[in-house]
């Protein structure tokens, strides 16, 4: 197989068993993973590309392991020490990198109803489980409900001026105009959020990010943007992964995905009441983030306007369909 990166000097840091095979896998959008079998043993080698915060990686594995110490249904990430007996190695340019042990299974699929019913399940339980951790990092990102501080650099300005950019973008002008007025509407929104219950999330737990087995969901991966937020952001986080514009069913999914959380640690009254804000505040959050990334050129310009896309059409779903369905 033939690799872009060169993985010998990451590799290099740790004490792997011969025969040593690099296998691609779908990587995320902000960082490079690598399944590495290693006699009879796999890992999951990931580089992080979104940043070079030691902190931000410390936190994470700190988590990972408060949570390993837990009596969990599913597994989660366990950093594996390198050849300095650290669980972050870190390149001679300051790129970080670490190596976890191997989770077995596929990723779930939003259109098996016993997967989403199953996300449901997992989401509330981690929800519960993170509500236990007390570690001693703080969180190093932002929660949803502070976008304006988060994206104060990605003003109406700075936001419009990427929809001029390319033919492409400047086609989506209305969809630009759209996510800024409802970015205009969160802002006192986010008044209704005072008061409510927060705790750790995970903070980006979608199908992606989920390892399954059969019907069941075996494990949970990805925790780089573990933050404190509020409780029922874990769960609007979910439902936006389902509300897409090429979707089939979606009041039935969200639905089912609801009362697989409602049924395992539920939610209150009001912070159900609450969801469609903190789903608009995630695709608020996912289409400026990857503004950023696209103005920095860590992405070509089609990823914003997927991004674009399926931001608009979740506010414009949300908008539609909630009030009548959910409420």
């Amino acid at each position: 197989m033939t690799d872009t990166i060169d993985f010998t000097a990451y590799l290099d840091a740790y004490a792997f068993a011969e025969p040593c095979l690099i296998e691609s896998r779908e990587s995320g959008m902000n960082n490079t993973t690598r399944i590495i079998s290693s006699g009879n043993k796999k890992f999951v080698f990931r580089i992080y590309n979104n940043h070079k915060d030691i902190d931000i990686v410390r936190l994470e594995h700190e988590i990972l392991n408060d949570l390993n110490k837990q009596k969990l249904t599913f597994k989660v990430p366990i950093p594996i020490q390198n050849k300095q007996g650290e669980t972050i190695s870190v390149a001679t340019d300051g790129t970080l990198s670490s190596l976890f042990q191997f989770i077995d299974g596929d990723r779930p699929t939003v259109s098996n109803p016993a997967h989403v019913y199953a996300l449901g399940v997992t989401a509330a339980k981690l929800s519960s489980a993170l509500s236990g951790i007390n570690p001693k990092g703080l969180p190093l990102y932002s929660p949803y409900f502070m976008l304006e501080n988060t994206y104060a650099l990605m003003d109406e300005e700075a936001f419009f001026a990427m929809a001029e950019l390319s033919v492409d973008l400047k086609g989506r002008k209305s969809s630009f105009m759209a996510l800024h007025e409802e970015r205009l509407k969160l802002k006192e929104d986010c008044n209704q959020l005072v008061g409510l219950p927060e705790q750790w999330i995970h903070g980006d737990l979608v199908f992606n990010n989920t390892v399954c087995q059969g019907d069941e969901i075996v494990g949970v991966l990805d925790f780089e943007f573990t933050t404190v937020d509020v409780r029922a952001m874990e769960l609007a986080v979910i439902i936006v992964d389902i509300i897409k514009p090429d979707g089939l069913n979606i009041k039935e999914k969200v639905k089912l995905l609801l009362q697989g959380y409602q049924d395992t640690n539920p939610l209150t009254l009001h912070e159900i009441k609450i969801l469609p804000i903190l789903m608009k505040l995630r695709l608020l959050d996912v289409a400026l983030h990857f503004a950023i990334r696209l103005r920095d050129n860590l992405d070509d310009e089609e990823i914003l306007c997927g991004i674009i896309d399926q931001s608009a059409f979740g506010c414009r779903w949300i908008n539609e369909h909630w009030e009548d369905d959910f409420s």
